[in-house]
């Protein structure tokens, strides 16, 4: 296979997730700077609204997935902290968007179609979400290290209670 260099452009992006995903409906931010699509996306039993989201204009951006309804939740007695996979927002986390690729493995550049990556494996997030949902267990890929913000805490508070003893 031969590797692109050249970034995608715009057009390129909106006429495959035209073809690809119909049900997604193009929006161009009022500024000119975001392409969003807005439309319905399976996970294993439900379907979400999702709003995915590029900075076209900036070469070095990637798409980020949003999940609009219904909202994303935590299981019972967790927070939104212990969702795995969250790009966490703190200060609004129902916002957070999906955390798809690991950005330091370059899995994801500007040569790449959001229809054929991003869209997929934002279908496969929610449905490894439903299936966290039902026992507590992440199926999906990981990137290396802990799989949620409530995960990274909870290393970082042993740990400190372990230098305490020590």
């Amino acid at each position: 296979m031969i590797k692109r260099f050249k970034p995608r452009s715009a057009y390129a992006q909106l006429d495959r997730m035209q073809g690809r995903w119909p049900d997604l409906r193009p929006r161009v931010s009022s500024d000119d700077r975001y392409l969003a699509w807005l439309g319905p996306l399976r996970g294993l039993q439900m379907s979400y609204d999702v709003a995915v989201q590029w900075e076209w204009r900036n070469p070095g951006s990637v798409p980020y997935v949003f999940v609009q309804a219904p909202k994303l939740r935590p299981r019972a007695g967790a927070s939104f902290a212990d969702i795995p996979h969250l790009l966490f927002n703190s200060e609004a986390p129902e916002n957070s968007a999906l955390c798809l690729f690991d950005p330091k493995g370059s899995e994801w550049d500007a040569t790449m179609l959001i229809a054929d990556t991003t869209v997929p494996w934002a279908s496969e997030w929610l449905h490894h979400y439903e299936c966290w949902h039902l026992d507590g267990i992440w199926r999906g890929p990981n990137a290396p290290g802990p799989i949620s913000v409530g995960e990274m805490r909870a290393i970082k508070h042993a740990s400190a209670e372990e230098s305490k003893i020590a």
